[in-house]
């Protein structure tokens, strides 16, 4: 599986092995979700089996969506696909545990509300949902929307703002590994502000998994996953992620602070994302209780 076609530098980090097209935009496409994206620190119950990190379901979403849209759909290798809203929902009791080497998910993919514009011949945007199975058993689903512009679309809509460098981290109060369910200080996505409020500020701007190649602003995944460790700051129940919805409103950028609220909500708990007072991305999170 080609690297450039899921927007990725390193080998080990493409999920996807193989895909096939079939009838009436459907698709099926081979994963493999490796040992090294277990962690423990997310799961509710320390005597159980580990599992994959959750966050597994939305980067598999998102290579999907950008494969599809290149390898199926027309779309050239130097368009730009920009990923709108991602979501997943996982069944803890039937997700797969982690073995020996990686565990094979198989995804059946759908598109669906494709829009077309003239002398264009490849979608300019669409929905994607798959669904996720291991070992005959499915466990999840997940969906994602994709907006496809072309390079020149790209670097207009983006304009000086892609030069932009990460603002200095001159914030004090990083919290622990244990405080936000992450293995290492590395993966610390979050600091507090002197005023006491959140942050998005990733400690190590080269981590293999969220920054495998340089960005011109600040990736969805770290806004999802600095979402996820704000609801533990939050006071989120403990228990394993078990569902997101993220919508992105428009690019979050290096070169201003970037804030970052949770809180409960009737479902579960909600999130925001802002910078300059702007929301820049929104969703909701849900874990798994105990049980």
């Amino acid at each position: 599986m080609s690297r450039t076609l899921v927007h990725r530098n390193a080998v080990a980090e493409v999920l996807l092995t193989d895909a096939r097209a079939l009838p009436d935009d459907r698709y099926l496409l081979a994963a493999q979700w490796p040992r090294s994206y277990a962690t423990s620190g997310s799961g509710s119950d320390p005597g159980s089996a580990e599992r994959h990190d959750p966050m597994l379901a939305a980067e598999t979403i998102r290579q999907v969506g950008l494969y599809i849209c290149q390898r199926f759909l027309g779309a050239p290798s130097t368009s730009r696909p920009v990923i709108r809203s991602v979501g997943f929902q996982l069944d803890n009791a039937t997700e797969p545990a982690v073995g020996y080497g990686a565990t094979d998910i198989l995804c059946r993919a759908e598109v669906h509300d494709a829009r077309r514009v003239d002398a264009v011949p490849w979608p300019v945007a669409l929905n994607v949902r798959i669904q996720f199975s291991a070992a005959g058993r499915e466990f999840g689903s997940a969906f994602g929307r994709v907006r496809v512009l072309s390079e020149e679309e790209y670097e207009t809509l983006r304009g000086p703002k892609a030069a932009a460098d990460p603002i200095p981290d001159n914030v004090h109060s990083r919290p622990s590994p244990a405080e936000v369910s992450v293995p290492f200080p590395g993966d610390v996505m979050v600091v507090r502000a002197h005023s006491g409020t959140l942050l998005v500020a990733p400690a190590d701007l080269r981590h293999p998994r969220f920054f495998d190649h340089p960005s011109d602003h600040v990736p969805g995944m770290v806004l999802l996953e600095a979402a996820r460790q704000a609801a533990c700051l939050a006071g989120a129940a403990p228990g394993r992620l078990n569902g997101c919805h993220m919508q992105a409103l428009r690019f979050t950028e290096w070169n201003a602070p970037v804030h970052v609220e949770c809180a409960p909500a009737e479902d579960g708990w909600a999130f925001q994302i802002t910078q300059n007072a702007d929301t820049t991305a929104s969703g909701t999170l849900s874990f798994a209780t105990k049980g």
